[in-house]
């Protein structure tokens, strides 16, 4: 797939997938990990939050999960900024690209439920007007104003359901009882239309855009491991919770990691230092 088709897919049907990125030893390697992550996760969550389920996890490259040795760390960095990863997302960029966050989808260990339809717009305006207001902007220059959601399952998986083409244009009526209306009751039930379950083998990739419909699935007897890389736009760096990363300041953070590594990260921390620095202030005022 050359630049132009992959870009123009993305911002047509909404979503690509990429067979076999990661195979073998390899794909084993990452996939333990991640889980060794996601086992220290679970026990401070415990701690935390006893007998509350999650679906998700932040921040694997957190360091306060590699106490204990830097090889997972090593692993999972090299992993977002490998170049079969950042080429599929720079050809829709058309240009460089910048980390974001590391997330870590999981099947829920108590209770099952279908995952709510959605567009990532709706969290980030606050009526429907404004919603529009923010898409049309998009459609009008999408050079701006999206991430890009690069999710490797590293077990089989088939939890994610996806409407082509709906990225580029707002709900039809059936779409929008469906996502929005009573006060989004309705966000669980099946009945989507033109609804695609996209069917994933361990390893491959699949970048959506998630300014289209979409939802994710969340069974107990149906395992899920997928990891998912978020990348913005060189150009269009957002300063929130995701970005919010201040470990990168740690003596000697990046030390462990290749060359080729080391540069994209470093574009990171030079592009965020002056947020994590304001968060910290915020912070200790807040105390």
């Amino acid at each position: 797939m050359n630049d132009k088709s992959a870009r123009k897919q993305f911002f047509e049907e909404g979503y690509l997938v990429y067979p076999r990125i990661f195979e073998g030893q390899e794909l084993e390697r990452i996939l333990a990990a991640c889980n060794r992550v996601l086992e220290k996760h679970t026990e401070w969550h415990d701690r935390q939050h006893p007998k509350e389920d999650f679906t998700n996890m932040r921040h694997l490259n957190d360091s306060q999960w590699h106490r204990d040795g830097l090889e997972d760390f090593k692993t999972i960095m090299e992993l977002i900024a490998d170049p079969r990863c950042l080429g599929p997302v720079e050809q829709i960029f058309s240009g460089p690209s910048l980390f974001r966050s590391t997330s870590y989808f999981v099947n829920p260990r108590f209770k099952s439920a279908e995952g709510n339809w959605h567009r990532d717009s709706q969290f980030m305006t606050k009526s429907d007007e404004e919603e529009k207001d923010m898409l049309k902007r998009i459609w009008n220059d999408p050079t701006t104003g999206y991430g890009i959601q690069f999710q490797i399952p590293l077990l089989d998986n088939e939890d994610i359901e996806y409407v082509p083409y709906s990225a580029g244009r707002y709900d039809s009526p059936e779409e929008y009882h469906i996502r929005m209306a009573d006060n989004q009751v309705h966000n669980r039930e099946q009945g989507m239309p033109n609804a695609l379950r996209v069917r994933l083998k361990a390893g491959d990739g699949v970048i959506f855009n998630p300014y289209g419909l979409h939802r994710g699935r969340y069974h107990v007897d149906k395992p899920r491991r997928t990891l998912m890389l978020t990348y913005t736009p060189r150009s269009f760096p957002l300063r929130d919770f995701f970005s919010d990363q201040p470990w990168f300041e740690e003596p000697g953070h990046l030390d462990p990691l290749s060359p080729r590594a080391r540069v994209f990260f470093e574009d990171f921390i030079s592009t965020y230092r002056d947020f994590w620095t304001a968060q910290k202030k915020s912070a200790q005022k807040a105390a």
